[in-house]
């Protein structure tokens, strides 16, 4: 490439391929390496009017003061919202769900249990513990249900089969009615403390809690339940309910995500569930949750990271988008563009180089012209006619040369050396 084309073509072949390398790394770092996190997050959750409902308006309300807008999706059954954050092609980023629902090998991930779930028991009669439901009628919800799963693990900790029972899908309302009505022998629910069906059961006449027998062997032997105990009087102190300290077991409540979760929105997620979760409720002791000790599920990366009291330090510093912008900014922006500008300040010297490294190729072909003049016998006509042809391509080559105009003194320079050589050979051929 002739320099003379290479300096007026600078921009077109320099400047310009420099630039849209900054453009073109700049996009790579903002959309691969360090991307923003997204505005929007899919929240799954159980049925409407549910507990899990208002937990997420809870999130929701407080990640939209974030500048994080958050879509609600509720979902008929509890575990609905589970299947849709395993499935990868769905659009759900973040659910909710019991711990009762955890399997090997769900592509989700946990950032935190934020609460438990107490296993209620309530029955008529004279049933004192699980061993006693041997042939009774008991409302479990449909199959698969949260509800239904409970009370087949109660059971099968009690050594009575499915089949020496009868479950009636029954849940809520119509529960507490065939209770109520004697339909049904026994009423098992998963809810929270402040369950208005465990409320309503508790206060119902000739109705009692049922305690878990053995409850620490099942919870080893099914890592799914936590023991606890509900104290006497905890559900209503002036009615003494219930009348006696009772064993029962609990499930977690997990917040999940999907893997590959922007680690900035997981982390958010966290703050947001120790602002939710950290006043504690039902049994649940100040600070006790969120947690990551002792999940259902496989516990995220970023929540194991901040656990540990690890985060970007400008999120310490920044507000959360912020942050994020300035990140990017300070770990791919700026780094690209100083390299970008190192690489525009370095083409003229490039250009210069090559300039240098011209002119030295034909001061070097001179140097060794004039060692071969010198070393000429004066009688030798042939070994001069090969010196004076070398030296008339060296000066055709040189005068072909297209430098740019800045360097044309040395250019000239080069030629009168070339001149200088030439009287040289003159005198050594006259001789």
């Amino acid at each position: 490439m002739k320099l003379q084309f290479l300096y007026r073509r600078r921009w077109l072949l320099m400047y310009l391929p420099i630039l849209a390398g900054l453009l073109l790394g700049c996009a790579w770092a903002a959309v691969v390496w360090k991307p923003l996190p997204p505005q929007r997050v899919v929240l799954a959750t159980g049925p409407a009017g549910s507990s899990y409902l208002r937990l997420a308006q809870s999130y929701a309300a407080r990640l939209e003061r974030l500048g994080v807008q958050v879509d609600i999706i509720t979902h008929p059954r509890p575990q609905d919202a589970l299947d849709r954050l395993a499935r990868p092609a769905d659009a759900v980023d973040v659910a909710l769900a019991q711990g009762l629902y955890a399997q090997q090998g769900l592509p989700v991930q946990g950032l935190a249990a934020v609460g438990h779930e107490i296993v209620w028991v309530f029955a008529r009669g004279g049933v004192q513990g699980i061993a006693q439901m041997r042939g009774l009628r008991i409302a479990a919800a449909a199959t698969g249900s949260s509800n239904h799963r409970a009370a087949e693990m109660l059971l099968a900790h009690a050594r009575i089969k499915p089949e020496e029972v009868r479950f009636e899908p029954l849940v809520g309302d119509a529960a507490i009615a065939a209770l109520a009505d004697d339909r049904v022998d026994v009423v098992v629910h998963v809810a929270t403390g402040e369950s208005s069906t465990a409320a309503a059961l508790a206060r119902m006449d000739g109705v009692r809690l049922v305690t878990v027998e053995r409850a620490g062997a099942l919870a080893a032997r099914e890592p799914r339940l936590r023991p606890l105990v509900i104290p006497q009087g905890s559900i209503e102190l002036r009615s003494d309910i219930p009348s006696t300290d009772v064993a029962a077991m609990a499930t977690l409540t997990h917040l999940l995500v999907r893997p590959g979760l922007h680690p900035a929105l997981q982390r958010t997620l966290l703050d947001v569930a120790h602002e939710v979760h950290s006043t504690g409720g039902f049994l649940e002791g100040q600070g006790q949750y969120p947690s990551v000790r002792g999940g259902d599920f496989p516990l995220s990366p970023v929540a194991q990271q901040y656990a540990l009291g690890i985060r970007p330090w400008l999120e310490t510093l920044l507000p959360y988008r912020a942050a994020q912008w300035a990140e990017l900014v300070l770990y791919a922006l700026v780094p690209l563009s100083a390299l970008a500008l190192v690489l525009l300040r370095r083409v003229p010297v490039f250009i210069e180089w090559r300039v240098n490294a011209a002119l030295q190729h034909f001061y070097g072909e001179l140097k060794f012209l004039e060692a071969d003049m010198v070393k000429i016998a004066t009688g030798d006509p042939i070994a001069l006619r090969w010196v004076v042809t070398r030296l008339d391509k060296l000066e055709k080559q040189v005068a072909d040369m297209d430098l740019p105009d800045r360097f044309a003194d040395r250019w000239y320079t080069l030629r009168e050396h070339l001149s200088s050589a030439r009287e040289r050979l003159l005198k050594l051929r006259a001789r």
